[in-house]
């Protein structure tokens, strides 16, 4: 009882933060708790006509998921793949960018810089799409125009599986590296001066500094942000995946993850119980792979672990 009236107290004298919070906590209500609802269906044979009142199948629709073949291994592999590709890569440019903004002499111009390469984290990737196909579009592309100048031949790109994996690759990292790299630069920022004095003191190089102080110093975001991460490993970007490859089905090898595959079974009018069964699948394997990561870096150094 007392921890209750304690618990009102704060309430009522943080008022007004708890007023700012609420369009959050309602927006976070409406679109990341009351569908979680729909997860009954992962266990049922959904009926257009029956909606949630459809029969339960039990797991019958995991079976299905796991045992159709070896599409559904394919785009696991993709999923994963592709996060580890953009996690170890995007720390890496983030934290080079970063490094590199701060150690600029003329801070203005560094300021200059760092809003300019924000900017492509909010272009829609619609647009973004377009730009990719004016790039590489079959003959007309800019650059099968040059491939062809030089006396190459034209590439097909939105027939060749193989090379989209590092075409993702760069578009991914282009658009969301400098809006990223904010996040460490604000760790950079707050690093007390005097260890760069003292180590400069002791003789120590730039790239010592760096590697003995900067880098350790941005480990704990580095860890977090992987962390949180972590919980949208099983779930990918749409507008990447989707829009950018344009959705071909030449490129499924490489290109199909599981985010896609749901997309693309709703708007086909697909079986809702299989299509159900892969999102529920998603959520728990991120669940999962955040508490035990987190478990883990708890145990090494509970400082930088997040709960």
């Amino acid at each position: 009882m007392r921890n209750f009236k304690s618990f009102w107290k704060n309430t009522w004298r943080n008022r007004t933060l708890v007023l700012m919070s609420v369009p959050a906590i309602l927006s976070m209500l409406a679109f990341q708790y009351a569908p979680m609802y729909g997860s009954v269906l992962a266990f049922k044979k959904f009926d257009f006509m029956l909606g949630f009142d459809s029969p339960w199948c039990g797991l019958d629709n995991f079976k299905f998921m796991f045992l159709v073949g070896d599409t559904f291994w394919r785009m696991t592999r993709n999923t994963i793949g592709y996060f580890i590709l953009f996690t170890i890569v995007g720390t890496i440019t983030k934290i080079m960018l970063a490094i590199g903004l701060n150690e600029l002499i003329f801070k203005r111009w560094a300021k200059f810089l760092q809003s300019c390469m924000i900017l492509p984290h909010f272009i829609s990737y619609i647009a973004v799409a377009f730009i990719v196909y004016a790039l590489l579009r079959n003959e007309t592309g800019l650059i099968n125009q040059w491939i062809m100048h030089f006396g190459g031949e034209n590439v097909n790109f939105y027939g060749d599986a193989e090379k989209w994996p590092f075409i993702l690759l760069i578009v991914n990292t282009l658009k969301n590296v400098g809006y990223g790299s904010v996040l460490y630069l604000s760790v950079l920022v707050g690093i007390d001066p005097g260890l760069y004095e003292a180590a400069a003191l002791d003789g120590a190089s730039t790239w010592q500094k760096t590697w003995h102080i900067t880098i350790p110093m941005l480990m704990s975001m580095v860890i977090i942000q992987t962390l949180l991460g972590l919980g949208g490993i099983m779930k990918s970007s749409t507008g990447l995946f989707y829009q950018v490859t344009r959705n071909s089905g030449a490129l499924y090898p490489t290109t199909q993850v599981l985010s896609t595959y749901v997309l693309n079974a709703i708007k086909t009018g697909g079986n809702y119980g299989t299509t159900a069964a892969v999102a529920l699948y998603q959520s728990v394997v991120g669940t999962i792979m955040v508490v035990g990561t987190n478990f883990v870096v708890r145990k090494i150094d509970p400082e930088k672990a997040i709960f």
